[in-house]
Formats: structure tokens, sequence, C-alpha cells
């Protein structure tokens, strides 16, 4: 199981996919919401549709209930957060499945989006790792622990840069922070590799322009 695109998915998803956009453009959220989940629970690694659910999640404006609102997601979702973290080593699409359970009732919920982000990096889904720590990063910036597990998923999506900049905030806010430290090496190697490799010319080059 592989992260895939829309145009990858069979005919009968792609109609639903459509449809969700359409329903988000006309304001129809919940619906756009329902034929998210369903598309998801059949292809979970679509990562264009985890965003279109996750907008109109958002714009729907669903877990922003006020303070016991709140409390009551954090009690409802408990277990799934249990579950979730307990099967990310052996049954990491267990652990993306309980992570949506609790973005469902909160898409903004903190450890819903890190429990995302690390079942997907389990999984090797590179970019909807990205994406679910970029979420955790709009409302917690602060958060050290998150900047550098998001500059680890940009690394291993081949964006050294972007992983750099993430350690570089790491360690603006704590400068000997062990694991923002390890990234920016880590990081560094890989633009270095990547500089060697533009500058050897040959078939790197023409790969480039091709």
């Amino acid at each position: 199981m592989s992260e895939q695109t829309v145009a990858s998915l069979e005919p009968r998803w792609q109609k639903l996919v459509e449809s969700a956009r359409t329903a988000f453009e006309r304001g129809n959220y919940d619906y756009a919401i329902e034929l998210s989940r369903e598309v998801l629970a059949a292809a979970p690694g679509c990562l264009p549709v985890r965003k279109l659910q996750r907008a109109a999640q958002l714009k729907r404006g669903s877990g922003g209930g006020g303070f016991f609102a709140k409390a009551l997601s954090v009690v409802s979702t408990a277990p799934f957060l249990v579950s979730g973290n307990s099967s990310l080593a052996t049954a990491p699409a267990k652990a993306l499945a309980s992570a949506q359970k609790i973005l469902d009732a909160d898409p903004r919920s903190a450890p819903g989006l890190r429990l995302l982000g690390r079942a997907a990096s389990a999984l090797g889904w590179h970019e909807t790792a990205v994406f679910a720590f970029e979420a955790l990063r709009e409302s917690a910036p602060d958060d050290l622990a998150n900047l550098v597990a998001l500059g680890r998923a940009h690394l291993s999506a081949r964006r050294a840069e972007a992983a750099m900049r993430c350690a570089e905030a790491a360690l603006a806010r704590e400068s000997i922070d062990a694991a923002a430290q390890a990234l920016l090496k880590d990081a560094s190697v890989a633009q270095t590799m990547k500089a060697g490799q533009w500058e050897a010319g040959g078939d790197f080059r023409a790969k480039v322009k091709s």
C-alpha cells in the first residue's frame, strides 16, 4: 500500500472525489466530508482527498465548539489514541485508521495529527507525514518535537532545504536540542550530496533537463 493520486484510483472512486470537490465548492461541507471519508476508507493513501476532507472540516468549523465540546472530544477519542499509539510499531495502517477517527471528531487535534504523521512515516507515506506535521505546526509553531518530525519527513521526501529550515527553526528556540542538531547535520549532508550529484554532470544533469 502506497500513497496514491486521484488519477490512480478506480473510476468509481474518482467520481466520488469529483462529487466531493463539487460539494465543497458549493459550501456543502458535510457532504464533502462524508464522500471524502468513503474514499479514504478504500484509499487511505490518497493525500489530495485527505487535504480536501480537512479543508471541508475546517470550513465547517468542526472541533471549534468551546471548552466542553473539546473536553468531550478528548474523552471520546482517547481509546483511539491509545490503540493507535500501541499499533504504530507493528500495524501502522491500524494506527492511521485510529488517527482518522480522532481527526473526524476534531481536525485540529494535536494528538490526532501527530499520530497521523507518525503512522504515515511508518508506512513510508512521506507527503502525508509532511501534511500532518505541517497542520500541527499551524496550531503549535513552537513544538520542537514536531518541528524535528516535520524536518525528518521533508528529508525522507528528499527536500533537504526544507528539512534544514525546520532544524534551524527548532534550534532558534532551543540551541542545544540534540534531535534538531542531528536533523541539521543529516539535512546538510543530504544537501551536499545533492550538490555533488549536480556537479558530477552526466546523467544527473540530463535527468533534470528532461
